[in-house]
Order: structure tokens, then sequence, then C-alpha cells
């Protein structure tokens, strides 16, 4: 029995040691807000930084897929002598201008990275955000940007860089994107 009592009493002082804090496991209360409250400030920190730069990635990605129509329409032009004819400009699957440039585009992609229509004019006649084109070989190719509401903005031939502007707030990425003959007359200033 005596052998019983001091395992037993061994046991217990063990277990007051554990309690008593000599090894501790787990937070307190006090530790865990104060981790929760440094998260919350990184947190707040980064996503805005973290949103401009998607939001950058995706003006960029946009821009590219605009100049790879732009490159398509243009070698088009090339062998046919005019553009393909789409005077509506909302670009979906069922457009004829999809159906002739599908040779000339590396992919299809009918949707900005926002996933708004890309819109695109050709030949002559078109007279959109105050571009009137004039020729057979004319197009103008439009992301509405990240909102896909068109912007209220009309191009100036007296002040060409108008429409060039700097990316410093958010607003600035639901502006409209505007290529016109293979020149942005609408858009960010090294995005």
């Amino acid at each position: 029995m005596n052998a019983g009592r001091a395992l037993f009493k061994i046991g217990a002082m063990k277990f007051r040691r554990l309690s008593q804090g000599s090894i501790r496991r787990g937070f307190t209360v006090g530790e865990l807000i104060l981790a929760l409250s440094a998260g919350g400030l990184l947190l707040a920190f980064f996503a805005p930084v973290y949103e401009k730069a998607k939001n950058m990635a995706t003006l960029r990605a946009t821009i590219a897929d605009m100049h790879m129509w732009e490159r398509a329409i243009t070698d088009y032009v090339s062998d046919f002598g005019a553009a393909p004819t789409n005077p509506n400009g909302k670009i979906n699957y069922k457009k004829p201008i999809l159906r002739e440039l599908l040779p000339y585009l590396e992919r299809v992609k009918t949707t900005d990275l926002w996933g708004s229509s890309y819109w695109i004019w050709t030949q002559a006649g078109i007279d959109e955000y105050g571009i009137r084109t004039a020729g057979v070989q004319d197009f103008v190719i439009v992301s509405l940007g990240k909102k896909g509401l068109r912007e209220n903005w009309t191009y100036d031939p007296r002040q060409p860089q108008a429409g060039h502007y700097l990316v410093s707030s958010s607003k600035d990425f639901e502006k409209d994107l505007v290529l016109w003959n293979g020149r942005f007359v609408r858009g960010p200033i090294n995005p």
C-alpha cells in the first residue's frame, strides 16, 4: 500500500507543477486577443495593397488582350485590304467578326478580365467616344473597365493626350480603355 501512496504523491506533485505554470500549454485570453489584433492590423494594411496589385494585373492583362485583337485586325487588313465588318460593337461568340478573325487570334477572349464584353467597331462610319472612323481599315477596341459601365468620356483630337491618366486610385480601374487604330486614346500611362 505504501508504494501506491508514494506513486500517487509523485503524480500529484507533477500535476501541481504543471498547473502552477512551470509548463504551460495554450494561450491566455489576453495573448489570443493580442494575436488577433495584430493579425487584423496586418490584414487592414495589406488588403488595399493586394487589391491594387490584383487590379493592376487585371488591367495589364486586359491591355494585352486588346493588343491581341489589334494584331488580329491589322493582319486581317493586310490580307484583305479592309477590316472585317462589325458596326454594332459588342463581341460575342455568335458574331461573324469572330469567325473572320479566328485564324489571326492567339486565343479567343470575348470578355476582359473583369468579365465585361469587349466592344470592337470596324470600318468607316463609326462614331463612338467622339471618334469618327473614315476608312474601311479603321477600328476601335474598347474595354469598359472594372465595373463594366461605359464612361462619359469623349476624344478630343485637339488634345489627343487628354485621355491618358496615371493610375492613382481604385476609381482609375473603372475608366474605359479605348484603342483606336492601334493607339490608346483612353488608358493609363505606363500600366
